[in-house]
């Protein structure tokens, strides 16, 4: 398989396994799960299966040099990434969170700008541009909630973007150092001690988890955690930062598709141009980049 379409399949297959985080996270939040849990629960999951499958390979090591810049990458893209995101979405709605969270491209260009790490591509952000206007259409900014209830939690969601966007950008260098199991099982395992205090003390002031309670915990881990993490990792080590932002974009169709099959949601005539205006704009973005 051609290198640069092999890039496009794995972040198509990431971003199906990152849609379904919010319909399985919202089924998971209308239990006695909290969202600090959900975070304990995929950071320790991601670590363990991470640690245990870069330690079979034989990859597992990282060097004195690069702690401090491992720190700040486990901080900002698994940590407050997951924190800010959960918590803010059990504060806000969906709608407002899916909007907030389109914005990871744009921040990640800015930020890839501001320091010098990828050059301005006009093409790209075309691109950009067309498929965040398909996102404003999809989720209906005119139905974007303002309440004041809601203020808190989009700020968090918002927050997430940045941290993600920043991420995708400073982890590359790291990236191109390390084997992608072998860096994830770094950053998931430095990470856990910021989300731990967060998790441990709202499980122990929640009610016993049900049986379906810990169905939704596996699910969380392995496919929008451990999946999903491992693919977007591959893919930064054969392509730009940007590219793998572009295709963010792809995850309110792919949740809209989710919310479909298991909550019973019916698409509009809009939800099926929306989607479409979507695709056209990650194609503008990443076709110069599948030419190369």
């Amino acid at each position: 398989m051609p290198a640069a379409l092999s890039v496009h399949l794995i972040l198509i297959v990431a971003q199906v396994c990152f849609a379904a985080l919010p319909v399985a996270g919202r089924l998971a939040l209308n239990g006695t799960i909290g969202p600090a849990a959900i975070v304990l629960a995929r950071v320790c999951g991601g670590a363990l299966v991470f640690t245990l499958i870069a330690w079979r390979r034989g990859v597992l090591r990282i060097r004195r040099e690069d702690m401090w810049p491992l720190l700040g990458c486990a901080l900002l893209g698994v940590a407050a990434n997951q924190e800010l995101f959960v918590h803010g979405l059990a504060r806000s709605t969906a709608t407002n969170a899916s909007l907030l969270n389109a914005t990871i491209p744009v921040w990640t260009i800015v930020v890839a700008i501001v320091l010098r790490r990828e050059p301005l591509r006009l093409r790209r952000m075309l691109g950009v541009v067309v498929a965040f206007g398909g996102v404003i259409a999809l989720v209906g900014v005119d139905r974007m909630s303002t309440a004041p209830g809601h203020l808190l939690g989009s700020i968090m969601v918002l927050l997430n973007s940045l941290c993600y966007s920043s991420f995708l950008v400073v982890v590359r260098p790291l990236g191109e150092r390390y084997d992608p199991f072998a860096l994830i099982a770094w950053l998931f395992i430095a990470a856990a001690p910021f989300v731990a205090p967060f998790g441990i003390h709202e499980l122990v002031n929640s009610p016993p988890l049900a049986g379906a309670d810990f169905a939704y915990l596996g699910f969380l881990v392995a496919v929008p955690t451990v999946t999903a993490y491992a693919l977007v990792q591959i893919a930064l080590q054969r392509s730009e930062s940007t590219l793998v932002a572009a295709y963010i974009y792809l995850q309110p169709v792919f949740a809209t598709l989710g919310a479909m099959a298991l909550l019973g949601e019916q698409p509009s005539l809009r939800t099926l141009l929306c989607g479409a205006v979507v695709l056209a704009g990650v194609r503008i973005a990443v076709v110069r980049a599948a030419r190369q």
